[in-house]
């Protein structure tokens, strides 16, 4: 009789373990945390902090599947899994949130930036010295300050739509064309003020 308890309680006891569940409910917040992380544009402005999570995810994954194929299944550390894997999602979420925000006032910085290099351009091209063979070079600068407005017209353009690393990199190009016409019209400028010779006193005649 004993013997047959105790065979009982064996069965009962395997049963029980052969029987356990994955935490699911846990599971399932922790990888709709993920998500959530993924939805904030972590691959963009928290990679790092995503990838911490997405690793984890990809660890939860593999000791479920190596639960899964025994026979006493134990998820004590699958659910430790899920708490980390919750905090990690929870993290990348936020930092993504915060380098977002950073990425709109870096962008708007350069764009204010490049609109007043581009300002600070058309006034040095109506300095710049005007003579023979300078037409040339003139139409080339203006152009470049034109093209500089353009690029921070569509600089604009992605950060209205929350490309912000675009849009600074685009205003960050504009400024730095606009400030290359003003330096080249500060150097002609130099130039032709060298070049102009300098007026020779008159001579004086010696005593006859």
């Amino acid at each position: 009789m004993r013997k047959l308890t105790a065979s009982l309680l064996v069965l009962a006891l395997a049963a029980l373990v052969a029987c356990a569940k994955p935490p699911q409910q846990q599971i399932d917040a922790a990888k709709a945390a993920l998500q959530a992380a993924k939805a904030a544009q972590a691959d963009v402005y928290a990679p790092d902090a995503l990838k911490a999570a997405e690793d984890k995810a990809a660890a939860l994954d593999t000791e479920l599947a190596a639960q899964q194929s025994k026979f006493f299944k134990s998820y004590k550390v699958a659910t430790q899994m899920t708490t980390e894997l919750q905090q990690l999602a929870d993290t990348a979420k936020q930092d993504a949130i915060a380098g977002k925000e950073k990425a709109k006032a870096d962008a708007e910085a350069s764009i204010t930036a490049a609109d007043a290099s581009v300002t600070a351009a058309r006034e040095a091209l109506k300095t710049a010295p005007k003579g023979k063979g300078s037409k040339a070079d003139l139409e080339a600068m203006t152009k470049d300050v034109d093209d500089a407005a353009a690029a921070i017209e569509t600089a604009k353009s992605d950060a209205t739509a929350e490309k912000y690393m675009e849009a600074k990199t685009t205003a960050d190009s504009a400024k730095a064309k606009a400030d290359n016409v003003v330096q080249q019209v500060e150097q002609a400028k130099a130039l032709k003020k060298s070049s102009i010779p300098a007026h020779k006193a008159p001579a004086h005649k010696g005593k006859k």
